[in-house]
């Protein structure tokens, strides 16, 4: 009988990575015990909503952000003279060019919090 030598075959090492893409869009959700009503808000474009669960509060934030970017880009030239409007483009960009949810989601940075008065 004749010995035959073990084959070893190296197989490359893959780690997972995780890409973001755009400027980052802070959402803070708040629930209010009080109104048992969660409010959602993204400093960076100043918009904020109030529903009755967290999931609703997410989509009609999302909904908010379209909205606000479409009428951003639609009024450019008086909304990056306004003060208060003019640094929000960059996150504007970002939103319009999300193709669908999952990719206005992915430049979310979403935090949970309380709301107390």
């Amino acid at each position: 009988m004749s010995a035959k030598k073990a084959r070893t075959v190296k197989v490359a090492e893959r780690r997972p990575t995780l890409t973001l893409k755009g400027p980052r869009l802070t959402v803070l959700l708040a629930y209010d015990p009080d109104d048992r009503m969660v409010c959602a808000f993204c400093p960076e474009l100043d918009l904020v909503v109030e529903e009755p669960t967290e999931q609703e509060a997410l989509d009609a934030l999302l909904e908010a952000m379209r909205l606000y970017a479409e009428e951003y880009a639609n009024e450019l030239e008086l909304y990056q003279k306004s003060p208060n409007r003019a640094h929000h483009w960059p996150y504007v960009q970002a939103v319009l060019a999300a193709e669908d949810d999952w990719d206005l989601k992915a430049l979310l940075d979403v935090r949970y919090g309380t709301l107390q008065l």
